[in-house]
């Protein structure tokens, strides 16, 4: 009864084993590139590869020069997308009915343009 149960036991360790591989062998290593800001002088960006977040400014502004030195490290640009970030800051009021004053609001509106460049490792 006993070797019935370890072969079970076995059995099914090996299945899960064989189940969970071929997932690994999936896995695709990509870096994210977030444009934070670019100027005339500097251009400021983010890195996510999965492992950390890295901050770089660069006194080179141009993408086409930071794709190109990235796709030197191994990596193929995939795809760019752009999106919108709206961040509002600041204070309400907060008036009570005996006042009647509401006041004026301190409240600022941040419109961000976000630019994504997604790389892929080369294989």
């Amino acid at each position: 009864m006993k070797s019935k149960q370890l072969l079970e036991r076995l059995s099914n360790k090996l299945t899960l084993l064989l189940l969970l591989v071929p997932f690994w062998g999936l896995s695709q290593n990509w870096m994210l590139v977030d444009i934070l800001s670019q100027s005339n002088k500097e251009l400021v960006y983010r890195i996510d590869d999965g492992k950390k977040l890295k901050k770089k400014r660069v006194k080179n502004p141009s993408v086409v020069a930071l794709i190109a030195s990235i796709e030197d490290k191994g990596f193929s640009l995939e795809a760019i997308t752009q999106g919108v970030e709206l961040e509002l800051n600041g204070m309400l009021p907060v008036g009570t009915l005996s006042q009647r004053n509401f006041g004026t609001t301190q409240l600022n509106l941040d419109n961000n343009n976000r630019i994504l460049l997604w790389f892929k490792k080369r294989e």
